[in-house]
């Protein structure tokens, strides 16, 4: 019996880097799922590695594309009762004064506004549902300064509290909603990091002296959207390598 047998999850940002991760690993522990995201082949390909599941194409950024596309993965799913929202994006490193409003807006329009748009449609399913889990992915940039990279932690900052928000405004109603919140890991964005001497140093920032791996982040989202954690809502779950406990 997997972990999440019979659970019905939607997952965005699932075309690529750490919802990749998730989605592999909800699909193993028995859930069946409908990957989301804005790269159709790369969803389709993960849907025939899984053997099961759907695929649904919509930028969470667009608050009418992102609520239709939670209702179309209810259909398809018969319902809702998990939902993990993973799409992000880090448009630009540059210091306040000269950080383009342009960057800004994209950035928190995803990581933000969009995981907004995505649980605002999802509560109603979430909830119909009877027992559901909400697992945001947010960050460490969260809790701590990143010189140049302001968009990106204000956006991750504002999901945890997001997040905390709908535990203590739906927990009553059956909907538990947590975050796993990553180190720097070894997917997605870093990809476009090939300088070794820069990935030693991203390494050396934990004390556990390495890069996480998508599988590890993977990992804690079962664990949160499953019945091991039905305790536990409000939370946010460190996959840090024990990067806050050094930096904060």
């Amino acid at each position: 019996m997997g972990r999440l047998d019979g659970r019905r999850a939607l997952i965005t940002g699932a075309s690529g880097g750490i919802g990749t991760a998730i989605a592999r690993a909800f699909a193993a522990e028995g859930a069946q799922l409908v990957v989301a995201g804005r790269r159709s082949q790369a969803l389709d390909e993960l849907v025939a590695e899984a053997g099961s599941g759907f695929s649904v194409v919509f930028d969470v950024a667009d608050s009418a594309a992102a609520a239709e596309g939670v209702d179309r993965a209810a259909e398809l799913l018969g319902g809702l009762d998990t939902l993990v929202c993973a799409a992000a994006i880090d448009c630009e490193w540059s210091p306040v004064g000269k950080l383009s409003v342009e960057s800004w807006d994209e950035t928190i329009a995803t990581n933000l506004s969009g995981a907004f748009y995505v649980c605002r449609a999802a509560l109603p399913h979430l909830v119909a549902a009877g027992s559901a889990s909400i697992v945001n992915v947010s960050s460490v940039a969260g809790y701590t300064v990143w010189p140049e990279d302001a968009a990106y932690a204000v956006s991750k900052a504002g999901l945890d509290l997001l997040t905390r928000t709908i535990a203590v405004e739906y927990g009553a109603r059956g909907v538990r909603a947590n975050c796993v919140s990553p180190g720097v890991i070894d997917a997605g964005m870093t990809d476009l990091i090939s300088d070794p001497a820069e990935r030693t140093r991203l390494a050396e920032l934990h004390p556990i002296p390495r890069l996480g791996l998508a599988e590890e982040v993977a990992e804690a989202a079962v664990w949160l959207a499953s019945d091991a954690s039905s305790f536990t809502t409000g939370s946010v779950v460190r996959v840090d390598g024990g990067f806050l406990d050094r930096w904060r």
